[in-house]
């Protein structure tokens, strides 16, 4: 396997073209990465800010309706205040404080002890029989425990001012869940003798509260002062449990944080894991509008939106996914196009290659065509034209200079074996002649010693014999040098 890729990756096309593509492939995922990073982090920005914008309008509704409450029952407060001393006018009251406003689920009386003449205890109660039942229920005792041992009713007296009662504070007042609005009732001495108490059904609280649901799996709530659910799609979670009862809060560290900020009156956002799935919950504390003449005691509650994860990050993660797909697709589309492109360009490269091969396997002549290319590739190829032409021409000339030398040197080699051949000649003619002349100079040198030696006994006819051979000898040497040196002779 890595053979053949060393072998796929030789080609300067293909390495090149891997080259221009991990240099994109770095720069898109440098790039992509930095994108997809700063658009997550908007994504969240743009998500709080949703969220608050979403919470603010749900506050503004309910808040809305707290009014309509508070100013229906002011009205008929005022008027109440005018006739204390008539008992029989409180069950009229009541029933048409019910009646005048749908929102309004039931609507309590009650005086102190011994206030009325005749009256032990006073109370008279209407409520409608169901939510948004038109059917009104008149009685004139409370259902459970007597009214004035309720927290609606002690609390207002002992603390004198208009509030709101969180559903956990009046569960004695009806038989579903209620926020009451708390009047104390003041005689003209402004003493707290009763206390008018409205009651607005949870369910319709819910109803706007859980209407603000901006994703599939996301819902609202609200707490209480100390972390008790007012409102929360999961019924069985307001029997007056706090959210901190909850096993899979308890158990999260995270989550209690979370929710302990909310009921602390922050407003802000933080994630928690509960069984290992991400949620975020974006929170405010519940402030009413600030209306001329309104009582602003604080209600300590809170509100908020729990979103999971993958709610608010589920798109971008398909995105993120198309995304990637996309650049794959992208990518190899753009490698399929470059490397077309790149083989195209360099195709004269790969050519110019082979023509480089052959010339060093001795092929000068083989022509390198003409282009029309006029750049950087076009003048290359160019440039090794006329080299191909420039080393063509170099190697004839040395050819033709190599067949003249060729031609000297066999005229030289010729010259060289007659002068070769003439002295074998000169050689066999000089051997030749010194072996022919060694007898007869040997006879001259004894003939010479003779006479040298024995000057005075030779006799005359001794000595001129010896002179005689002497000439002799001589005149052979003489006839033998002038015949071998003689040309004509010798040819």
């Amino acid at each position: 396997m890595q053979k053949v890729l060393k072998k796929i990756f030789a080609k300067p096309s293909l390495r090149l073209n891997t080259l221009v593509v991990l240099e994109v492939v770095i720069l898109l995922l440098v790039s992509l990465g930095g994108l997809l990073y700063f658009t997550r982090q908007a994504l969240v920005v743009e998500s709080k800010k949703d969220a608050e914008q979403r919470l603010e309008g749900t506050v503004q509704h309910v808040d809305n309706v707290l009014v309509s409450i508070e100013q229906a029952s002011g009205n008929f407060y005022y008027e109440l205040l005018e006739h204390l001393d008539e008992p029989e006018r409180m069950p009229v009251y009541c029933r048409r404080l019910v009646e005048c406003d749908p929102n309004i689920v039931g609507c309590v009386i009650a005086f102190e002890q011994g206030f009325f003449p005749g009256y032990d205890h006073y109370i008279t109660y209407v409520r409608r029989r169901k939510y948004n039942s038109p059917e009104l229920i008149i009685s004139d005792k409370s259902e459970d425990k007597p009214y004035f041992k309720q927290e609606w009713y002690s609390e207002t007296i002992k603390t004198g001012r208009p509030a709101w009662i969180s559903p956990e504070q009046n569960k004695d007042f009806v038989k579903e869940p209620v926020v009451v609005f708390c009047l104390p009732i003041r005689d003209r001495s402004s003493e707290c003798v009763g206390v008018m108490a409205v009651a607005l059904s949870v369910n319709l609280l819910s109803q706007i509260v859980l209407a603000n649901k901006p994703s599939p799996h996301s819902y609202s709530l609200l707490l209480g002062h100390d972390g008790t659910y007012i409102i929360h799609p999961d019924r069985e979670k307001l029997s007056g449990q706090t959210v901190f009862q909850q096993p899979e809060v308890a158990e999260s560290q995270s989550a209690v944080a979370a929710f302990k900020d909310m009921i602390a009156g922050k407003t802000g956002d933080e994630s928690f894991v509960i069984d290992d799935v991400t949620w975020y919950v974006f929170y405010k504390p519940f402030v009413r509008a600030n209306i001329p003449g309104r009582s602003m005691e604080a209600l300590h509650w809170s509100i908020g939106t729990v979103y999971p994860k993958s709610d608010i990050f589920g798109e971008y993660n398909h995105l993120v996914l198309h995304v990637l797909a996309i650049v794959f697709i992208g990518l190899l589309v753009f490698y399929i196009l470059c490397r077309s492109a790149i083989r195209k360009q360099l195709s004269p490269l790969a050519y110019l290659t082979v023509s480089a091969e052959r010339i060093a396997e001795g092929h000068y002549d083989e022509p390198v065509p003409d282009t029309k290319r006029d750049d950087e590739v076009g003048a290359f190829q160019q440039q090794f034209q006329m080299m191909q032409r420039a080393l063509d021409a170099d190697i004839r000339k040395q050819q033709e200079l190599q067949a003249t030398l060729n031609e000297r040197r066999e005229e030289l080699r010729a010259i060289h074996d007659q002068i070769e051949e003439g002295n074998q000649v000169k050689t066999t003619f000089l051997h030749n002649v010194t072996n022919r002349m060694i007898p007869p100079s040997e006879s001259i040198l004894e003939s010479v010693n003779r006479l040298s030696e024995n000057a005075q006994e030779l006799s005359l006819q001794e000595a001129n014999r010896e002179i005689d051979n002497i000439k002799q000898q001589s005149d052979t040497i003489l006839e033998l040098l002038s015949h071998k040196f003689n040309p004509v002779s010798h040819e």
